[in-house]
């Protein structure tokens, strides 16, 4: 049988609506509630638990044009864009195919601007562990004392071999394996969603 999901049913568009990750989504609630936001993020854990994701609903979070909130609209042009990938204030970086020197001090020319249309200029860097050692003594060097509108969020699977002098200045979260009981919930829920009928042996992983 084939059916559709929709973007909205297959990413969680909040930090409340983040599954199995509960020290982070309450953590994160604290800090956007209270206003203590951190330049830099680290976000560490096994493949497929929702660190890159989880970066893209913080940007949201903080850029989205109603305030920061963790719960954010989702329909202000910041919101749509982030989602889309098109946002020129939020910026993924491939930490795989950009591991050198040079590209780590592209970004530190540029976060001397700021942002064009949001709050912050968020720069995302996943698999940020493949940076080799002097990309990594140069990006200490702008997370040190970066622009207060420049936040930083870092996701890797190898937290080992990031450098303790990065994670020593990012606020770190680490990111669990969803259990069995909880990917079954969310897959009754997306079957009952979208009027699909399912055993629970198959949602079991019998």
């Amino acid at each position: 049988m084939e059916f559709e999901v929709t973007a909205s049913r297959k990413r969680p568009q909040s930090l409340m609506e983040l599954s199995g990750q509960d020290f982070v989504v309450a953590t994160l609630k604290n800090s956007i509630e209270s206003g203590r936001i951190a330049h830099a993020y680290l976000f560490s854990g096994p493949r497929g638990v929702g660190k890159t994701s989880s970066a893209r609903i913080l940007a949201r979070s903080l850029n989205c044009e109603e305030g920061a909130s963790i719960t954010p609209c989702g329909v202000c042009s910041n919101c749509k864009e982030i989602a889309r990938g098109n946002s020129m204030d939020v910026i993924e970086i491939d930490g795989a195919s950009n591991t050198g020197v040079n590209d780590i001090r592209e970004i530190k020319d540029e976060v001397l601007f700021g942002p064009g249309s949001s709050r912050y200029k968020i720069y995302i860097i996943d698999e940020v562990h493949m940076l080799s050692n002097s990309a990594f003594n140069a990006l200490l060097k702008t997370i040190e004392e970066p622009p207060p509108y420049i936040i930083f969020i870092f996701a890797t699977t190898e937290i080992h071999k990031v450098p303790a002098t990065i994670r020593s200045r990012c606020q770190q979260f680490n990111f669990r394996l969803v259990e069995l009981g909880e990917i079954k919930r969310l897959l009754a829920n997306v079957c009952d969603e979208i009027a699909v009928k399912y055993d629970e042996d198959a949602l079991s992983f019998k």
